[in-house]
């Protein structure tokens, strides 16, 4: 089996190796290994053959300090040395300090649920949503991807996962997502309290500031404005998915914050450590926390003292070197430098995003979405250049998503080098 890059640069070495291995012993979801890695350095990954390639995804906004930030590294190093496991039962200051330190970035007044994955912490805050409220129905969003375990699968609204592993009961409905290009004329806001008010009476309403997975896609301050009302109208906690969008990624320290929502429960993971060790959590208000009692709630990897050295440093990095405002100012400037495209190619159906959570959808003349191939040729085509960025899979929608510490001259680099592919596909009519 050869990788994707193999192919295109007609190599047999070490990441064609890797790959068949990977390939022989490793269950996979997917058929395609698009680069197989050894390391990584700031906004640059390396793979089995040395090849540096610049990265437009953090490993799915993992990485947003950078690929082996060395603050990072030597803050893991220092802390196995020292001590890298604790029980759950027992304390240490890693945890209390991390969890004093999140409710400080989040206004005050929350208290953190500790687990090791972001699917295991929104699964809590489901658990805390339903014991605090004496309801089990919850409402999530048509498309969105809230993780991989049964609970979370349940609660988002990816149909391919429904009926399939987990079962349609009515305790799980879904809002349509506000997806401004397939709208035909839905008021979202109003479909929105027309899902919150039916019943049975709902515990929480879950959703991301920013859908990921189905493209960069949000709403307006107008339609935030009416989830938080519309929540509140019904007696339903407000849930919010910032594993993909929190610690600088959009611009604020969290997602939500461009729209001024108030979240009754944030569930946070991935940048948290940087990808170094795993770590997630549920957020909650103080006044939740009494629902945090007996089985169901104790994660024996969730906040160990290796997790929350990486999480201290991680944190240290995002402020002292001042991530947030740097997303914030490349992606307004990659807004800025893309937006021409829209006019500019057929193909090109928007721009859109928030600080470096960005997106360039592509649809046919019809305003559908492309199948596979054209976004594959896109993602090749750049891959020949040394660009690493991956597309959504609900909208034919490139992700741009690259780690924080990127420098202007990279960001500049990447953007041109996707214009230019862009416009030689155009010409030959590879969009179709």
């Amino acid at each position: 089996m050869s990788t994707v890059l193999d192919n295109i640069h007609g190599t047999t070495g070490s990441a064609k190796s890797l790959a068949d291995r990977d390939r022989e012993f490793v269950a996979r979801p997917t058929t395609r290994i698009p680069v197989a890695v050894t390391g990584g350095d700031g906004a640059y990954l390396v793979d089995a053959d040395g090849r540096r390639l610049l990265d437009l995804t953090s490993g799915w906004n993992v990485a947003n300090t950078g690929w082996n930030h060395p603050r990072v590294v030597e803050a893991v190093v220092r802390q196995a040395r020292q001590m890298s496991f604790s029980p759950p039962w027992c304390t240490h200051d890693g945890r209390s300090s991390v969890a004093e330190r999140l409710s400080d970035l989040l206004g005050g007044g929350y208290k953190a649920l500790c687990g090791a994955t972001g699917s295991e912490a929104v699964e809590a805050a489901l658990k805390v949503a339903r014991r605090a409220t004496g309801r089990q129905a919850i409402v999530g969003f048509t498309e969105a991807y809230h993780g991989g375990t049964l609970g979370s699968m349940q609660a988002g609204g990816v149909p391919q996962l429904h009926a399939v592993d987990v079962p349609s009961t009515e305790f799980h409905r879904y809002a349509p997502i506000p997806d401004a290009l397939r709208s035909n004329g839905v008021d979202y806001a109003a479909a929105l309290r027309e899902v919150l008010a039916s019943g049975p009476a709902p515990a929480a309403i879950l959703l991301e500031p920013i859908f990921t997975n189905p493209g960069v896609i949000h709403g307006d301050a107008q339609f935030y404005a009416a989830v938080q009302q519309a929540a509140r109208d019904v007696g339903a906690l407000i849930i919010m998915d910032e594993v993909g969008t929190g610690f600088g990624r959009t611009g604020h320290a969290f997602g939500f914050q461009h729209w001024g929502m108030d979240p009754d429960i944030v569930v946070v993971a991935k940048a948290l450590t940087s990808g170094a060790v795993p770590m997630a959590g549920a957020l909650m208000k103080e006044d939740l926390s009494s629902a945090v009692a007996g089985p169901g709630f104790s994660s024996t990897f969730g906040w160990v003292p290796l997790a929350c050295a990486a999480a201290h440093a991680s944190l240290d990095v995002i402020s002292d070197e001042d991530l947030v405002a740097r997303a914030a100012t490349l992606g307004q400037r990659g807004l800025d430098r893309l937006s021409s495209l829209v006019a500019a190619y057929p193909s090109v159906a928007a721009i859109r995003g928030k600080g470096l959570e960005m997106g360039i959808e592509f649809t046919d003349e019809s305003g559908k979405p492309f199948s596979r191939p054209p976004m594959e040729n896109l993602t090749s085509r750049l891959l020949r250049r040394g660009i690493f960025a991956e597309p959504s899979s609900y909208t034919s929608t490139l992700l741009l998503m690259p780690p924080l510490v990127i420098s202007d001259e990279d960001w500049a680099r990447a953007l041109d080098a996707i214009e230019e592919e862009i416009a030689d596909m155009t010409r030959k009519g590879e969009f179709q």
